[in-house]
């Protein structure tokens, strides 16, 4: 087949590949951006888990303040399906419970102890894998606390084990700001253990598997891999996203369509526990934007360690601390936890200061996404930006811009105007369970109406799984 052209998106088939394009999009240019060095952040005297870091789910406790646990042992479940359990990232013993509004549990804190006795699962030989049942994979991987890893759209949340996925996607490489690069993790990682890993999500669903690599690298590692599709991108942010991949390789068509996504090293974790009996809770994250750049590296840390075992340094009360990327992240405290799903802490200037008659100013040093200032003009340097907002909340003016940053075959002006309506209706026939909030991060920071996309965003999709 040849080269199809979708809304200035080329589309075309290698051998057994499909290779996605987008020129949609911006690549933000900051300064601090991570090195390429792969260091280690050891937990300190605690961990924390937070199940708010799972969207939808009804916790059920299982433990009591002052219990001691092991690791790997269930902590709590999810009330709606209470096979999938949520472990111990380590050994210790249950300091604190936090509640918040309506009793709803903020974090579940434990002491580390030096023992680290942990929970053994089955040790499998990588020739009698293919003979387990699916039944059996499935409960191996919901008790070892490793399912939440999966995650499905529509709606972007834990994947039921009961309702099979039409296809499944491994994430390799985000094109967000300040994120791990797939050279670093692919040198940490066992292959032999992804390929299980690939193989155990194969056997578990029989769903086609497809993982979408960088098109300007080459990873001879993942050449060999069986029971999967590789496929590779191109393009500014957002096009690693798995969002803008699901829709070009695997449409949604309704809400009762199934596409299951994990990453490439929770893939790895999954091949892990199944040839030998251990659940590995590590991962790599990134540090970017500190002004010191000692803390700006790659890390190997485990889950549920704490902001401030991770950075090192002395960041002041200048800087506000982000869990994940500096476009989707949530602001975070020293004292939590790093979010479940994020592998990024960007840190970003927080003194803004006002800048006289700014408005008359030509702005050479401005970041400019549109001819708005001179900056637009000249080459685009990384540059330190704030959390300035730089105005306030407008009425959504329809300029085009937020449609340039946006790669899904969608009107996202249009989706927007929808949502806040309620048209259920139109939602759906805009495409509303293509989306995600992250899809609409760069929106947001193009945006000059000021209005908080993602937050709309998401309340659609909630309106949507309720309503829909």
């Amino acid at each position: 087949m040849g080269k199809v052209d979708l809304c200035k998106e080329k589309i075309g088939w290698g051998k057994s590949k499909m290779y996605l394009e987008s020129n949609k999009g911006h690549n933000i240019t900051l300064n601090g951006q991570p090195s390429m060095e792969l260091d280690e952040a050891k937990a300190g005297s605690i961990i924390k888990l937070h199940p708010l870091d799972f969207p939808g789910i009804k916790p059920k406790l299982l433990i009591s303040k002052g219990e001691a646990v092991l690791k790997g042992q269930p902590i709590y479940f999810d009330k709606n399906n209470p096979d999938i359990m949520f472990t111990a990232f380590a050994a210790g013993t249950i300091s604190n419970i936090v509640y918040g509004n309506k009793r709803s549990i903020q974090s579940i804190e434990i002491k580390i102890r030096d023992n680290q006795d942990e929970i053994n699962f089955i040790k499998n030989e990588s020739s009698k894998l293919k003979d387990l049942e699916k039944e059996k994979i499935q409960n191996i991987i919901c008790t070892s606390g490793l399912w939440p890893c999966i995650r499905r759209r529509p709606f972007s949340k834990i994947a039921i084990p009961d309702k099979k996925p039409n296809s499944i996607f491994i994430t390799t490489q985000s094109t967000a700001p300040y994120a791990p690069r797939l050279k670093v993790i692919l040198d940490f990682i066992n292959i032999e253990e992804l390929q299980v890993g690939i193989n155990m999500l194969s056997q578990l669903t029989n769903a086609p598997l497809n993982m979408v690599i960088p098109d300007h690298e080459q990873y001879p590692l993942l050449k060999n891999l069986a029971n999967i599709t590789l496929h590779t991108f191109a393009g500014p942010h957002p096009a690693g996203n798995v969002g803008y991949h699901i829709s070009k390789i695997a449409p949604i068509a309704n809400k009762d369509d199934h596409i299951w996504y994990i990453s490439l090293e929770d893939t790895v974790s999954i091949g892990k526990l199944f040839l030998t009996g251990e659940a590995n809770y590590n991962k790599i994250i990134t540090v970017g934007g500190s002004s010191s750049g000692n803390d700006n590296k790659h890390l190997v840390v485990t889950r549920g360690v704490v902001i401030s075992d991770i950075l090192k340094n002395n960041i002041n009360l200048e800087y506000r601390i982000i869990s994940g990327d500096i476009l989707s992240g949530s602001t975070a405290k020293r004292d939590q936890a790093i979010g479940f799903y994020h592998n990024t802490i960007s840190l970003v200037p927080d003194v803004v200061k006002r800048e006289f008659i700014g408005w008359l100013r030509p702005g050479l040093n401005k970041y400019s996404l549109s001819r708005t200032f001179l900056s637009s003009m000249i080459s685009k340097r990384p540059k330190n930006l704030s959390t300035a907002m730089n105005g306030g909340t407008r009425t959504i003016i329809p300029l085009g811009l937020i449609e340039k940053m946006s790669n899904l075959d969608i009107m996202p002006t249009m989706l927007l105007k929808s949502i806040i309506a309620r048209d259920i209706e139109m939602m759906e026939a805009l495409g509303i369970y293509e989306c995600s909030p992250e899809d609409f991060s760069l929106c947001a920071f193009i945006d000059i109406s000021k209005i908080d996309i993602m937050s709309i965003v998401q309340e659609g999709l909630e309106y949507a799984e309720k309503d829909g």
